[in-house]
């Protein structure tokens, strides 16, 4: 496997130039109920088991854009008098430069962007020997440890060669078409794929305000904890009670 890797990594200059342009549209479910927090297990009663959305990657040969295609809806109960709790999915994307090495990230939090340049991740994937069919394509699982300590297992093929995949997974040998994150916690499952038609428009994301990763993820603690709330996964959740 490390003979595999290798040769990929040499080669991945050119072998992004060969690749088809294209789309794959995934779904995203994340389990509103495991994100709940330490003393919010009465809130299960309150709120769906599962916030579904669907997000797109284009690729043009050379980059990818991972971003929303169809939001998920925010979740607002106010169960009694003096609570409220508030389930919002924040409307982020991903720019990957794969030839140079660098992505940048627009994130969304609480209406306010913000944009993050910084080397592209680089997820120490192990290839596993287990194989499946996802929309016809043979796919190969591979796993690794991410720094927050979940496991993230995911299929990829190597029938679309290329290191693309949802959010941050991606980095194999060929497109993820399936991943999941800390057994259900969030599940990333592509519905379509579309390749060899018209090239998509590719570009990194520009709007908001420019920000280092270490700095944004302080002011988001800071925030989110002023507000008596918590962010998981991409969810903003807040429970105010009086």
């Amino acid at each position: 496997m490390k003979r595999l890797f290798f040769l990929f990594t040499l080669l991945l200059p050119y072998f992004i130039q060969a690749q088809p342009a294209g789309r794959i549209v995934y779904e995203e479910k994340f389990n509103l109920h495991r994100g709940l927090g330490p003393g919010q297990e009465s809130h299960k009663e309150m709120i769906p088991e599962f916030q579904v959305s669907k997000s797109q990657l284009l690729y043009d040969g050379q980059s990818a854009l991972y971003g929303a295609f169809e939001e998920a809806e925010d979740v607002d109960v106010e169960p009694e008098e003096g609570m409220n709790i508030k389930i919002r999915r924040a409307s982020n994307s991903v720019f990957y430069d794969y030839a140079n090495g660098k992505q940048v990230e627009q994130r969304d939090f609480i209406g306010r962007l913000f944009i993050i340049e910084s080397p592209a991740e680089k997820p120490e994937w192990k290839i596993l020997p287990e194989q499946k069919s996802i929309l016809g394509y043979p796919c190969q699982k591979a796993a690794y440890t991410n720094k927050d300590g979940q496991l993230v297992e995911a299929w990829f093929t190597p029938a679309i060669p290329a290191p693309i995949g949802p959010a941050a997974y991606q980095g194999l040998p060929g497109a993820v078409l399936m991943a999941d994150v800390d057994g259900g916690l969030r599940i990333y499952q592509a519905l379509s794929v579309e390749l060899g038609g018209e090239k998509p428009l590719v570009e990194a994301p520009t709007k908001g305000k420019q920000i280092s990763k270490e700095d944004y993820d302080k002011m988001v603690e800071e925030r989110v904890r002023e507000m008596g709330g918590t962010n998981q996964g991409g969810m903003i959740r807040i429970i105010r009670t009086n």
